[in-house]
């Protein structure tokens, strides 16, 4: 289903004469999408940053890697009385997505009495498009990200916290070491390509639109990896190293990868 189109739980009750009293916030994340070392930063943001307090948190991502237990023992480290829903779905596109947005739309209705302020933390295409359905109809929206080299399209109608991008250990060089002129050269070895690799590129390709001059946007298969639980850019650049004869055309926006 697009989420461009009309949704029934958007369609804006009548105001309650009551509203909850304080400014709260409820966390929509997208586990998928967004590495957990970013929980600190959201908390602070919003509770110290805001003086408000975070209400509930729903925690969506599929089962690979143990990402929403990530998330809630991060969140739990902060502050160990929050309110954690996790939702585990099966490892396919958009299902991380699709259940943050039934949780979004459950709870929509109790946003609105009590004038709650929804964050949703991910920058999927299909999960910012409904969170522009739910700023239309009244609710006090915002998204949160972690800055990243994948860009993602500026949604005008959206405040975007912008959070500060993982540091990447250096990795140490290896030593030089000197090879006798004597001993002939060796033939470099060939590494066969694993059976995670062949179901990874499998996927991407199902995933992403083959461009006219051959290859896959740059843009899409980061998001494709992401999806499949490769959310941080080190995890994705060190699973795109072991992509076999791997090529790399065009730049900026029409940067495509050939595999």
């Amino acid at each position: 289903m697009d989420a461009r189109h009309s949704l029934p739980w958007l369609t804006p009750p009548e105001p309650d004469a009551s509203p909850c009293a304080g400014l709260t916030f409820a966390l929509y994340i997208d586990a998928d999408n967004q590495p957990a070392h970013h929980a600190a930063t959201l908390l602070d943001l919003l509770q110290e940053g805001f003086g408000g307090q975070v209400k509930q948190i729903t925690v969506a991502g599929n089962e690979k890697g143990n990402k929403n237990a990530v998330w809630v023992e991060a969140l739990h480290t902060q502050h160990p009385d929050l309110a954690i829903q996790s939702v585990v779905v099966p490892c396919r596109p958009n299902a991380a997505d699709i259940a943050l947005m039934l949780a979004l739309g459950a709870d929509l209705s109790e946003h609105r009495r009590c004038g709650t302020r929804v964050v949703v933390v991910s920058r999927d295409a299909l999960l910012l498009d409904a969170a522009e359905q739910v700023k239309d109809s009244g609710i006090h929206l915002y998204v949160a990200y972690a800055d990243s080299e994948i860009p993602t399209a500026k949604r005008t109608k959206l405040t975007t916290f912008l959070l500060p991008m993982a540091v990447e250990t250096a990795k140490a060089l290896p030593i030089p070491v000197a090879v006798p002129a004597s001993a002939p050269p060796k033939a470099p070895a060939q590494t066969p390509i694993s059976s995670e690799i062949v179901k990874v590129m499998a996927q991407v390709r199902s995933t992403c639109t083959r461009q006219p001059k051959g290859g896959y946007s740059s843009n899409e298969v980061g998001q494709a990896l992401a999806k499949l639980g490769y959310s941080t850019p080190a995890e994705r650049k060190q699973i795109l190293a072991q992509f076999p004869n791997l090529q790399v055309q065009g730049q900026g926006p029409d940067r495509c990868l050939v595999f």
